[in-house]
């Protein structure tokens, strides 16, 4: 009966074993994207960044400080827009070749002019959160994004300054 036991032990720490230690990399696959991914809070903290850096260093250096792969505003899947009050790109983190047009009428993969709403919203409330379907540029999908937006006040003039959210 002893030696019965521990065959049925083994077997069973055979079956067993194998399925626990899938479970564990299932589960930490899982968590995986949550660490490429940037979260609200980060895109906060990264508008505070270049707040910061706009009152001290001006619109001009964003342009370069922005896009740059090795400097502090692009973080993972996270990076920096500003936009005039017009709706012209003057720095994006991302997509440098997006600066100096005019992204106003820029409408998503399902056609919401997510751009306008953003602007129009900063425009009467000061700050903004628009949801909208944007590639991301980590996975090369389609996926949710959620722009945090907020008006910014330089040298008399009004800008919009932004950081997306992939969902």
């Amino acid at each position: 009966m002893d030696s019965f036991a521990r065959r049925f032990h083994r077997q069973t720490l055979l079956t067993v074993l194998p399925v626990l230690l899938l479970l564990l990399v299932i589960a930490l696959a899982a968590g995986a994207p949550a660490r490429t991914r940037g979260t609200d809070a980060e895109a906060t903290a990264m508008m505070d960044r270049a707040e910061e850096f706009l009152r001290r260093d001006g619109v001009d250096a964003a342009v370069g400080a922005f896009a740059s792969r090795d400097g502090q505003f692009i973080d993972r899947d996270l990076y920096p827009m500003l936009l005039d009050h017009d709706g012209v790109m003057l720095a994006h983190g991302w997509t440098p070749a997006l600066n100096g047009t005019n992204l106003v009428d820029l409408r998503d993969v399902e056609g919401k002019p997510f751009m306008r709403e953003a602007l129009e919203t900063v425009d009467k409330q000061g700050a903004a959160d628009v949801t909208y379907q944007w590639l991301d540029p980590l996975s090369g999908q389609i996926a949710r994004k959620t722009l945090h937006a907020r008006r910014l006040a330089l040298n008399g003039a009004s800008y919009t300054l932004a950081v997306g959210v992939y969902r």
